[in-house]
């Protein structure tokens, strides 16, 4: 039989409490031989370093950044206050960006600077072949008022296409044929419609808009210079049209990368929260569900990082099928928020329970099986709601534990 030492008993106690239970961890030195009260006061303070980092970590993981900060004498959560210091400095520039500063670079977190490098480029030189686009149409239009002969000759050779409109609405000139231009020629009617609109209501001030052309499974984008001009004795409007669909469809494959998660293709932390932001902000009453994958670390360490992440798609794929209008979003590692439009708290739990029920049920893989489970926690958010998208998820998110500490289901095969 193997007696332990009282002593020893204690610290090991203590550790334990501090891991798992650290609101009730108590050690007092002064009831300890004298021999150990140093060590013991060396305990209290490494269970102080612990409680800090754990809290900063837990801070991080509801998206504070500007939390308490562990002591400056906390070596443990040195790499935590790091992580802070540059998602703050992050945070920073993507407002920068979001202000038209596309000249923003991350030079540190790996493939997610190369992305986020690649995008600022790409939306800086979007930015400015629009600008010289503007300037060189700015120019065109000086050009072309010194008369009409001139006007046309430079417009035949300019790749715009350049249609002038008096203000009865008819068509006076045109520099290219409409089948040189448009897609689909269904836009041609409409097109020209609106641009009578313009002159008729005399809408068709001097200005700068982008127009959008819809039809038979097609889309096409026009950005639109408007000018007045006199042609012949007519008072009309000159309508200088640059097709943008090229650059339109780089922004929106740009736009995707960043509100996506390249993984399960779901929605990112990012765009997540600013739904939920909006959402709150629009009185909507919804749900709030935080999921979190049961024994995804048991998977990676055991069959793979490969497998986890088949894991990790097999749980989003059944996530998807909560409603047709959820927004499924990845907040990241085997968490996943879910909010979805006019649910009851209690309708949502069946739902969830349902999907959660198939997810370990259905048999997974032909080489290697284990359980798929999740625990989730779901909150009701009603038009009157006063807390913010944080306390909310954070509220969903201990629900999820309590669910997990009753329900979870060990990753045994079967």
């Amino acid at each position: 039989m193997i007696v332990v030492d009282p002593v020893a008993e204690i610290f090991f106690n203590y550790l334990r409490d501090v891991i798992y239970y650290p609101a009730k961890a108590k050690l007092d030195p002064e009831i300890l031989p004298e021999g150990f009260q140093v060590m013991a006061k060396g305990l209290l303070f490494y269970a102080t370093c612990v409680n800090e980092a754990a809290d900063l970590a837990n801070e991080l993981s509801r998206g504070n950044l500007y939390g308490k900060q562990p002591s400056s004498d906390n070596e443990v959560a040195s790499p935590l206050k790091a992580l802070c210091a540059s998602l703050r400095h992050l945070t920073w520039q993507a407002k920068q960006v979001a202000q038209g500063d596309y000249k923003q670079k991350v030079d540190f977190m790996g493939e997610f600077a190369e992305a986020f490098n690649v995008m600022t480029e790409q939306l800086n030189m979007r930015q400015t072949a629009l600008l010289e686009e503007i300037e060189s149409g700015k120019r065109k239009m000086r050009a072309l008022a010194q008369s009409r002969s001139l006007f046309e000759a430079i417009a035949g050779q300019v790749s715009q296409w350049i249609i002038v409109v008096d203000k009865s609405g008819m068509l006076r000139y045109i520099n290219h044929p409409a089948t040189d231009v448009l897609y689909d020629m269904v836009f041609e009617d409409r097109l020209y419609g609106w641009l009578a609109l313009q002159t008729r209501e005399e809408k068709a001030v001097p200005r700068t808009e982008d127009i959008e052309l819809f039809g038979n499974a097609k889309e096409q984008y026009f950005r639109v210079e408007v000018q007045e001009l006199q042609w012949d004795e007519f008072d009309a409007f000159v309508f200088i049209l640059t097709d943008v669909s090229a650059s339109r469809a780089r922004l929106k494959k740009l736009e995707g990368m960043a509100y996506h998660d390249p993984l399960t293709k779901t929605y990112n932390r990012h765009y997540g929260m600013e739904q939920f932001a909006e959402w709150l902000e629009k009185r909507k009453a919804f749900i709030c569900c935080f999921v979190d994958m049961d024994n995804l670390k048991y998977v990676n360490d055991k069959f793979g990082h490969s497998e986890g992440d088949n894991y990790i798609l097999s749980v989003a794929d059944t996530l998807k099928r909560l409603a047709d209008d959820t927004i499924v979003c990845r907040l990241g590692g085997d968490e996943f928020m879910l909010l979805a439009a006019s649910w009851t708290e209690d309708a949502a739990c069946q739902r969830m329970e349902s999907l959660r029920d198939e997810l370990v049920a259905t048999k997974h893989g032909t080489e290697v099986t284990y359980r798929h489970s999740i625990s989730y926690g779901i909150v009701e958010v009603g038009a009157d709601n006063r807390l913010s998208a944080g306390e909310l998820l954070r509220m969903a998110d201990e629900k999820m534990y309590d669910y997990k500490r009753k329900h979870k289901i060990p990753p045994s095969t079967g």
